[in-house]
């Protein structure tokens, strides 16, 4: 029995009742398992993690969406991560007995179900349509004339695990975490697999590096840390705390062992 785990990444982080009330039309769902949620006022973001088989996933993510535009407003959205829609990111990751072009399917049959509720999607990632839209950073970076007026559009990707990871410095001064980030991001001859912002969080009072790891075999947190680390210290900065947003890729696999065990029974 293949099982896939998704990651919405929705655009609400602050007010607790509506993220209940996305979380309550998932909670239900058949052959579904909630393993993580966790939110960000500064981000105002939340980040959901479930695994669950093909059928499950499908009707997560467009319930997800379906329940989001119709309580979440992108025009009155203010936080410090980037968006495009009140669900921001869907990427479905094969996880167990399943393959990449398995996830490609999915995200793409998961696309047109929103699409034919009538948000927007773009497809990135392996699922991407484009060469331009293989990277969420790119995306991101275009212009779109077509997007649903309150709930934005949806990124709905195939990928493989990363781990999101954040940095805070003893700082407020933004500009040393937007320094940081650029000197560790793949692209600037950082870290192989590593995107990243440099952000302020003003509910802390600090200035946070927010890390994709996207090859965390390769670039764990471990490593990542130490190379931030010495960077900040390099800049006078030192480390004030650091948080992983989901789970590890390793409790994620167990714990989908354990769903398609239990779904044989």
């Amino acid at each position: 029995m293949p099982i896939f785990e998704s990651v919405p990444n929705i655009s609400e982080g602050r007010d607790k009742k509506k993220i209940e009330i996305l979380l309550d039309v998932i909670r239900p769902l058949k052959n579904l398992k909630i393993l993580d949620y966790s939110s960000d006022p500064d981000h105002n973001r939340s980040v959901f993690t479930y695994i669950g088989t093909h059928a499950a996933i499908l009707s997560a993510g467009l319930a997800l969406v379906q329940k989001a535009a119709e309580i979440l407003d992108l025009r009155a959205h203010q936080g410090v991560h980037p968006r495009l829609g009140v669900v921001d990111v869907l990427p479905v990751i094969p996880i167990w007995q399943a393959e990449m072009y398995d996830a490609i399917a999915l995200a793409h049959e998961l696309g047109a179900n929103i699409q034919n509720f009538g948000v927007p999607v773009v497809f990135y990632e392996q699922a991407a349509l484009e060469p331009t839209a293989k990277n969420l950073a790119d995306v991101r970076r275009k212009s779109y004339n077509n997007a649903h007026q309150t709930a934005g559009l949806v990124c709905v990707g195939a990928r493989n695990y990363l781990v999101a990871y954040n940095i805070d410095l003893a700082t407020a001064d933004i500009a040393v975490a937007k320094k940081i980030a650029g000197r560790v991001r793949e692209h600037n001859s950082g870290l192989r697999g590593v995107k990243a912002l440099g952000l302020y969080l003003a509910s802390r009072g600090c200035a946070q590096v927010s890390l994709n790891l996207c090859a965390p075999e390769i670039a764990s947190p471990e490593k990542v840390l130490a190379y931030v680390k010495n960077l900040a210290e390099g800049a006078g900065v030192k480390i004030r705390g650091t948080e992983l947003i989901g789970l590890l890729p390793e409790t994620v696999a167990q714990e989908a062992r354990q769903l398609a065990g239990a779904l044989h029974e």
